[in-house]
This record gives structure tokens, C-alpha cells and sequence, in this order.
């Protein structure tokens, strides 16, 4: 058996002292998740804001006059 043999049938590090098992992580409480309700309020109010910003709804798109020769 060579050197590199005898490395690599080594066991990987676990990087533990002594095989100490590591800290459980925290179980993070879950956000409360909204209810339908919330969820179609949420939704038209922010299509209202776009409605709002973009024009759009009103059947006629915002255009603007642009000086100088056509492309």
C-alpha cells in the first residue's frame, strides 16, 4: 500500500473534538401567512398603484412627443 493509498482510505475530518455532535440549529417560528382575504386586498391595491403609474385601465397609453427624426 503507497502513501497516497494509505491517505486516502483515511476518514474525513469531522472537525469535532472527540466526535462532539454540533449545536441543533433554532427552529425559526413561521410567519403567519396571510388569508385570502388579505391576499385580494393586498393585490388590488397594488394593481390600483400600477394602474395609477402606468396608465394602464384607462384605455389610452401615455405617449410622449419625441423631437427629431423618425428612427
Amino acid at each position: 500500500m503507497t502513501a497516497l493509498d494509505r491517505l486516502l482510505t483515511e476518514a474525513l475530518p469531522t472537525g469535532t473534538f472527540g466526535h462532539a455532535l454540533p449545536e441543533k440549529p433554532r427552529v425559526l417560528e413561521r410567519p403567519s401567512l396571510w388569508t385570502p382575504s388579505e391576499q385580494a386586498a393586498h393585490v388590488a391595491a397594488l394593481e390600483a398603484e400600477l394602474d395609477r403609474l402606468e396608465g394602464r385601465g384607462t384605455g389610452k397609453p401615455e405617449l410622449r412627443v419625441i423631437d427629431g427624426e423618425a428612427a
